[in-house]
């Protein structure tokens, strides 16, 4: 959950933040905006694509880590595109969407097979409004930033924050072990009365 809310604090406010970098950095307009948010799109597809044949690793929750480490490294190329140098923006924002499901898809999954069923829906509603709620303040944040220190910061920092958060979660053992709870037997021990391990 606190991933997820670090991942919303500084990405949400990313896209926000994509028409004055589209106009103030990059001097494009509205068409050079519709390229940018097409190349997160088709990104987004292809990721998705690429991860229904591909499967992933062995261990989900890898998957999911270089998902989240190759957004970072999109965040980190838009934030370092040259001023006028949109191709650049555009390849960063068709990684970031890229590797969206790459991350995503995984880690769903290994919640859906290590929660109880029963379950479920409380961990989904309480990860995605924990999520939500942080979106708020990292807007809140994000503008004044980039007034004063140029939007392009916004991204690198958050580009940053991601393969950080990915690289550490490598060698946290709770993270990494949770496929080992499949079908709610982790979950259920470790929770005693309150979880009924499925079977």
């Amino acid at each position: 959950i606190g991933m997820a809310m670090g991942i919303n604090f500084v990405l949400n406010p990313a896209f926000s933040l994509l028409p004055i970098l589209v106009t103030k950095h990059l001097g494009g307009q509205a068409l050079q905006l519709a390229w940018i948010n097409s190349a997160l799109g088709i990104g987004t597809v292809l990721g998705g694509l690429t991860l229904s044949g591909w499967g992933g690793f062995k261990r989900q929750m890898h998957t999911a880590m270089l998902g989240l480490a190759g957004m970072g490294v999109g965040g980190l190329l838009i934030g370092l595109t040259p001023a006028n140098w949109l191709a650049m923006a555009l390849l960063g924002a068709f990684v970031m969407g890229f590797m969206n499901p790459i991350c995503n898809g995984p880690l769903f999954a290994v919640i859906q097979g290590t929660v109880a069923p029963e379950m479920q829906g409380r961990v989904f509603a309480l990860m995605i409004s924990a999520a939500g709620a942080i979106s708020p303040l990292g807007l809140l944040i994000a503008g004044p930033v980039a007034d004063h220190l140029g939007v392009s910061l916004w991204y690198m920092a958050g580009g940053v924050i991601c393969v950080a958060m990915a690289t550490v979660s490598l060698f946290v053992p709770v993270l990494m072990r949770m496929e080992e709870g499949r079908d709610g037997e982790v979950a259920a021990s470790s929770a005693g009365s309150l979880l009924v391990t499925a079977e």
